[in-house]
């Protein structure tokens, strides 16, 4: 039940401002309380026999009044539903006053008219033209068709009435506009300054992942394939180097990546590596169908296989050096596993404290701002679990996807 009033009463229509879509969220509320009110009194008037066509006639044409409001916010046009519908309420309350129940003091129910006003429209000469106008459709049944008793009638105090009502309710809205104005020029603030943090990671991983070491290493490698005189085996890596960069460019400037995007620039940075420990190095990319329609965050996984070559493979001195990495989706998120045979967390910890690689160190916190990032600027965290293994390192990513529609190649769900 609560669904469908939700689906009902609130707007439904995605590219209006917050403000319209308040306003048509405050309308649809309007004609649902009206409608429950006129049958509920038309209920009520019936079981206390007070029920005549006359009232009946009446209720059935505020009914059908307030329904009308509301299928033409249904159909879109807001402008005439809200004055259809200050219409519909003046006229309903006239009624009420000066015909139905010319004794029960409804005309106060014109207080109701200048606030609704002030929500609904932005001219101010509107307010203030439908104040005026509540005001002497008030005093009506007093001076005009005189049903009411004028003996302690003060009108000053009903002017009085109107106004400070009039106005305390419209210091409230421009007090609420104000602050929704700041809360909105502070969340753009925000997120301009998000936008800003985002591209400076952008920038820090990159430069990690494309640091002059790593390019110098490749850059000998290939050279060594040209003086040996293996020049299609030289040209066939320089390919597969630019290839790299030119990936490593074009993905560092989105936010999100295909998984088969992100494993083609794993692949030939692993096939760079390949080059640089000749033949003592082997690797596994296991992988699975549609991998095209998954999309992740940019520049995740591949820091970390780095990480287990340069701290665990490149190290080790004995047999021959092993990679894997297998991608599988469970518990809805993409699992990537990058399983090492090197030295293990503990002894690649002390090299670098030996060293004093501030190096690694920084691009180790910089993936730790990336993940923080995700988590509070997407709602998405990044798991990052270091199973016990018997020797190497296992690293496993538990990371949030997105699917892409197959036909649309448009992102579905997130």
């Amino acid at each position: 039940m609560k669904l469908k009033l939700k689906k009902y009463l609130y707007n439904q229509d995605e590219n209006l401002s917050g403000l319209e879509s308040k306003r048509i969220t405050i309308l649809n509320f309007c004609c649902f309380l009206m409608t429950f009110d006129i049958l509920f009194f038309t209920i009520k008037r019936a079981i206390e026999n007070e029920l005549n066509s006359q009232i009946l006639f009446s209720y059935v044409t505020y009914l059908m009044l307030f329904i009308t409001v509301y299928f033409l916010q249904q159909k879109k046009y807001y402008v005439q539903a809200r004055i259809l519908f200050l219409m519909s309420f003046a006229f309903a309350v006239f009624m009420l006053t000066q015909v139905l129940f010319i004794h029960e003091n409804t005309e106060y129910n014109y207080l109701g008219l200048p606030i609704l006003a002030l929500f609904f429209f932005d001219r101010k000469w509107v307010h203030y033209v439908t104040l005026l106008i509540a005001m002497f459709l008030f005093f009506i049944p007093y001076y005009i068709t005189e049903n009411r008793n004028l003996d302690n009638f003060i009108p000053a105090e009903k002017v009085f009435l109107f106004i400070i009502l009039f106005l305390v309710v419209k210091f409230f809205k421009d007090v609420n506009e104000s602050n929704e104005k700041k809360l909105k020029n502070a969340y753009e603030e925000l997120e301009e300054n998000k936008q800003n943090e985002l591209s400076s990671l952008r920038f820090k991983l990159l430069k990690s992942q494309l640091n002059p070491h790593f390019m110098f290493n490749s850059i000998n490698s290939i050279q060594n394939l040209v003086l040996k005189g293996n020049k299609h085996e030289a040209y066939d890596y320089l390919t597969k180097f630019s290839s790299f960069l030119r990936e490593n460019l074009n993905t560092s400037e989105k936010r999100f990546i295909t998984l088969k995007e992100e494993t083609l620039v794993l692949e030939q940075y692993l096939e760079l590596e390949k080059l640089r420990f000749k033949e003592n190095f082997e690797y596994k990319l296991n992988t699975f169908k549609n991998m095209e329609y998954i999309n992740i965050p940019t520049m995740i996984i591949q820091p970390y296989v780095e990480n287990a070559i340069k701290h665990g493979l490149l190290h080790k001195k004995e047999g021959l050096r092993k990679l894997e990495i297998n991608f599988k989706i469970k518990d809805e998120n993409l699992k990537c596993e990058i399983i090492d045979n090197g030295i293990g967390v503990i002894k690649s910890k002390e090299i670098n404290k030996l060293n004093n690689l501030k190096k690694e160190q920084f691009v180790n916190e910089i993936i730790q701002e990336r993940i923080a990032f995700l988590r509070d600027y997407y709602t998405k965290d990044v798991i990052v679990e270091y199973p016990e293994v018997d020797s190497g390192t296992a690293v496993i990513l538990s990371i949030p996807y997105s699917i892409l529609n197959e036909e649309e190649n448009v992102t579905k769900t997130f």
